[in-house]
């Protein structure tokens, strides 16, 4: 972890050299996020080819509304945010599907508002009485109490908890709470270097930027989606948990920093944040081009998707193993596979369709208003 006294000054300095940087590139030819996050002889349209949505996103997405709306936690652009979760659990059981996105509805409205690119532009009382959300929030414990004097958010919030409580192994739900409760204390605050006073190493900032993004937590809900709940006990017995585990850390870092290219413009450039990969790669060195800051993010994010697909590639030759001796098992840890295989197209997919990071001018391809690179629409 770098230690500086001057952190301020070179953040500062680094994001107004980066603005220029940028409008300089962006009369440019845009940049193929594709092209940079793909490995040698992988294409993602044949990796996501076949794909579709959940079979009933239409009226998943009308029933979220009403809910976002009753609990005025229901943002102008909110319809293209919780649109994520019927990418990446297509196959998910419709009551399980609402109460995920009940979840999201709530986590995007607090990102917006509160999150850590946007904290800083809150009032001061705004961002006290922010402070006291989070803290109740985040230092749940399984029993869900609160004091009935809560904020509302908090009220929705354990709302929607008791649903997964209720409908999940208690193993997991413990395991699933202690994921949530920490993304949400950490991420609803500045996370500028500025607010810090340190600049992170980028191996520090890519195992934090997973929990900033609730990646893990998400990723658990593979199995919640279907009611698939893993034996990890069994697992581990196989010797197939750790590499099941680091699979699931690749497959949210990967989501995570390929979220901060896509991001790089509105939380950047637009918001001034330096809580973004491309920038925390120039802050450990600051006379990086941003051109070349982003080249090498790109580059992280390719690697990650390379080991991915290998770790992929290897847990399922252990699966087949015990196919024979555990069939049930087998079959469920195929199942899962097949989950993260969905939810690595969807990161692709939704983040290519959202509108949540389309502009008429985008240093990427992928997100330029009226790019057709997406073939499912939702």
């Amino acid at each position: 972890m770098k230690q500086e006294q001057n952190v301020e000054f070179e953040a500062t300095a680094l994001l107004e050299r980066f603005k220029k940087e940028y409008a300089d590139l962006l009369r440019s030819t845009p940049f193929s996020l594709e092209k940079l996050f793909a490995p040698e002889h992988f294409s993602f349209g044949d990796f996501c080819q076949g794909f579709s949505a959940h079979p009933q996103s239409d009226e998943l997405k009308w029933i979220i509304q009403v809910f976002g709306e009753n609990h005025r936690i229901w943002l102008p652009n909110a319809k293209h945010h919780v649109t994520c979760a019927l990418f990446l659990y297509p196959n998910g059981k419709f009551e399980r599907m609402l109460t995920m996105m009940k979840n999201l509805t709530l986590g995007f409205y607090l990102n917006d508002i509160m999150g850590r690119d946007t904290f800083k532009f809150l009032p001061v009382e705004q961002q006290e009485v922010s402070r006291k959300i989070i803290e109740g929030m985040s230092s749940l414990d399984d029993t869900l109490y609160i004091p009935t004097v809560a904020h509302t958010l908090e009220l929705v919030n354990v709302e929607v908890l008791k649903e997964f409580k209720d409908t999940s192994p208690e193993e997991w739900f413990s395991q699933f709470l202690r994921l949530y409760c920490y993304h949400i204390g950490i991420t609803h605050t500045d996370g500028n270097t500025t607010a810090t006073g340190h600049i992170p190493g980028i191996q520090d900032y890519m195992d934090r930027r997973c929990h900033l993004g609730g990646v893990h937590h998400i990723l658990m809900w593979i199995e919640y989606s279907d009611g698939q709940f893993l034996d990890w006990e069994l697992l581990t017995a196989l010797d197939i948990a750790q590499s099941l585990k680091r699979l699931h850390w690749v497959t949210a870092a990967f989501a995570g920093l390929s979220n901060d290219l896509f991001s790089f413009e509105k939380e950047v450039i637009d918001h001034g944040s330096d809580s973004n990969l491309v920038m925390i790669i120039a802050l450990n060195q600051v006379d990086l081009p941003l051109k070349e800051a982003i080249f090498r993010a790109s580059e992280i994010v390719k690697n990650l998707l390379t080991e991915l697909l290998e770790l992929l590639d290897f847990i399922k030759a252990m699966a087949e193993r015990f196919t024979q001796t555990y069939p049930a098992h087998a079959t469920k840890l195929n199942t899962h596979l097949y989950g993260i295989v969905r939810c690595v197209q969807a990161i692709w997919l939704w983040h290519c369709h959202s509108q949540r990071y389309k502009r008429p001018f985008s240093l990427w391809i992928e997100t330029r208003l009226g790019s057709e690179t997406v073939a499912t629409k939702i």
